[in-house]
């Protein structure tokens, strides 16, 4: 009977499995430009709505854009593979100091500093990664936070190359030709600009071939041995290329942010800011990190505008961030580990 079925006339499953297909990969195409046509426009017209619409600071939006490159970063690690890194602001800050020494001390354009300082990063991702990644589990996450702290306190004692404590200043802002990106709103689109750029590659590479081969380690080490991948290699060389991806966003904060850096911004503090991000947003999807790298960014500038509202002072709240994030980070573990983009899928499964 069920046999009759499939061989009547009335019925073809190839044609009707067919049209489907198709059409469900030319809906997901559109799906797919049109959110990239939605970022992109929200991305274009925020600081025109923050600065002429409410007259709100671009400083909340521009650090966004920072932590979202970070965040996305550390996603490829932790998502793809399974690696857990508690040092990933150590990468941040080598390519910030790299690029502002570069630029100060060794007279370099800005335009070249920061593609230089993103390979001091890379190679910082490449010597520190080799010896570290033989560890697994808490021992790596021990490893990278110790080295996260290391790297933060050769800051503070190289005054000679770094400043010491007081950090390196009046850094130069990036020159096209006699053009200068000196102004918040240059700095806001360079910044976003490369951060969507990043986002974008990002999200292709999870889910390329690449990807799926980096998920199977996530799954199972030794199975994918098995199958022929070359694991250590593997994690190796997409934990350099977040290091490098963490050092560019480095580059950009030097250059296109206050004009300042200190050892103070590239501490644990920072590196707990980021997994938070990660876990908030979800570790398993690229837009889930930079959500949660938006979200991460402009709460305290949503808890202050709140209080202004209800005419009460907040700022106490603000200054309780740091302990607040650790917090919300346990909670998404316990409770939420697929963080708010799984939610938002197993949402829609059981509708």
């Amino acid at each position: 009977m069920l046999q009759g079925h499939y061989c009547s006339n009335t019925y073809d499953p190839c044609s009707l499995c067919k049209t489907p297909g198709y059409s469900g990969r030319k809906n997901l195409r559109g799906a797919f430009l049109l959110k990239w046509i939605v970022l992109t426009a929200a991305v274009i017209l925020c600081p025109i709505i923050l600065e002429y619409g409410f007259s709100y600071s671009l400083e909340p939006a521009l650090q966004a854009g920072f932590f979202v490159i970070l965040s996305v970063s550390l996603a490829l690690v932790v998502g793809l593979t399974g690696q857990i890194s508690l040092g990933h602001a150590a990468f941040f800050g080598i390519g910030a100091y790299g690029a502002a020494i570069l630029a100060t001390r060794g007279n370099l354009p800005v335009v070249l500093a920061i593609p230089a300082g993103t390979l001091v990063g890379l190679a910082a991702g490449f010597l520190i990664g080799y010896p570290v990644l033989r560890l697994k589990s808490y021992y790596l996450a021990l490893a990278t936070l110790v080295i996260g702290i290391a790297v933060q306190e050769f800051f503070k004692a190289a005054d000679f190359l770094t400043g010491g404590e007081i950090g390196l200043y009046d850094l130069p802002d990036i020159k096209l030709g006699s053009f200068e990106l000196s102004s918040a709103f240059s700095h806001y689109y360079v910044v976003w600009m490369f951060a969507l750029i990043i986002v974008f590659f990002c999200d292709r590479l999870s889910k390329s071939f690449l990807g799926k081969r980096l998920r199977a380690i996530h799954s199972d080490e030794g199975a994918a041995e098995s199958a022929g991948i070359d694991v250590p290699r593997m994690k190796l060389g997409i934990f350099t290329f977040s290091a490098a991806i963490a050092a560019f966003a480095g580059t950009l904060f030097a250059h296109c942010s206050y004009g300042t850096i200190d050892p103070g911004e590239f501490g644990v503090v920072l590196s707990i800011k980021i997994i938070t991000m990660v876990v908030i947003g979800g570790m398993f999807s690229v837009y889930g990190a930079a959500m949660g790298a938006v979200i991460i960014a402009l709460l305290p500038e949503m808890i202050r505008r709140l209080g202004d509202l209800a005419h009460m002072d907040l700022t106490q709240i603000t200054h309780l961030q740091d302990i607040a994030f650790g917090v919300i980070l346990v909670i998404f573990v316990i409770f939420a580990p697929q963080g708010l983009i799984g939610k938002m899928r197993m949402s829609r499964t059981n509708a």
